[in-house]
């Protein structure tokens, strides 16, 4: 890639603390304002639509973008400390009025509670409500839907629209609904996609007060939520902070599930047997 040694030493200091961990496992996104800057937002902001490997893997676009100490640190904290850097991205540019677009989410979406992807949207460029912003909708990361089944909804409460200044990085959990709002102008509204990827087992790679994981703290219900579906919520949202703290043991699964203990109790099938089999003797 033709990179300095002083850029090929670089170390990605990890950034989120364990509440702000809490926080992404629940609304699944992370708003950085305005941290690249603007001369690169130009150079970026200019080049062509469509599939961007070129631009991707420049050493300027690395160092500036995707490995920013802001943004890395964010995915470093999300995915451990050797993840997986892109090599390709795809330019979103949109320069004339249109209706906008369905709701949906990227490939699979509510395939499992692990975090081993993260799709980030760098916007070159100021958006204003005009130029027609991406819509994303806190807390559906998790809900496993096809792209047809939600295409219908309209706005929906709770849904974010990123009005945001040149030189924004949105982090996201995979999987995240999201839209182009209604763009009303000829003003170019420009966003380049692109994902890191897991390929370390989940740890708290993080900033920590202590050895000892907490205990996930409830977060706020969704706004679109019923209570059944907050109750879901609650213990998807659960699942993923034990996944990555990498809190595996039988204790504490059994606290993801807050039924009562009288639904919970169990005992091996093998101890009933030997029970009934020590009577007959």
């Amino acid at each position: 890639m033709g990179l300095t040694e002083e850029f090929k030493v670089t170390i990605i200091q990890p950034t989120m603390t364990d509440d702000d961990v809490m926080d992404f496992v629940a609304k699944g996104y992370v708003i950085l304002e305005g941290i690249i800057d603007d001369t690169w937002n130009r150079t970026c902001a200019t080049s062509p639509s469509g599939p961007a490997e070129t631009l991707a893997q420049t050493p300027e676009f690395i160092k500036e973008v995707l490995l920013h100490p802001q943004a890395s640190g964010i995915v470093r904290s999300l995915l451990g400390e050797n993840f997986r850097v892109p090599t390709g991205a795809q330019h979103h540019l949109f320069t004339k009025p249109f209706v906008g677009q369905t709701w949906h989410s990227d490939g699979l979406s509510g395939s499992g509670h692990e975090i081993t992807e993260l799709q980030c949207y760098y916007y070159p460029r100021d958006v204003l409500q005009a130029d027609g912003p991406t819509i994303i909708l806190p807390g559906s990361h998790c809900r496993a839907v096809d792209r047809e089944a939600i295409a219908h909804y309209g706005d929906i409460a709770g849904q974010i629209s990123l009005n945001v200044s040149a030189g924004t990085i949105v982090v996201t959990r995979y999987g995240i609904w999201h839209r182009a709002g209604p763009k009303l102008n000829h003003t170019p509204r420009s966003m380049i996609k692109y994902s890191y990827f897991r390929q370390a087992p989940p740890e708290r790679d993080w900033l920590i007060d202590c050895d000892q994981a907490p205990v996930y703290q409830k977060r706020p219900s969704l706004p679109y939520a019923g209570a059944s579906e907050s109750y879901r919520e609650h213990v998807r949202r659960k699942r993923t902070w034990h996944w990555l703290c990498n809190l595996n043991d039988p204790a504490v699964r059994r606290l993801e599930d807050p039924r009562p203990a009288h639904e919970l109790g169990s005992r091996p099938v093998h101890e009933i047997i030997g029970y009934f089999e020590q009577g007959r003797s």
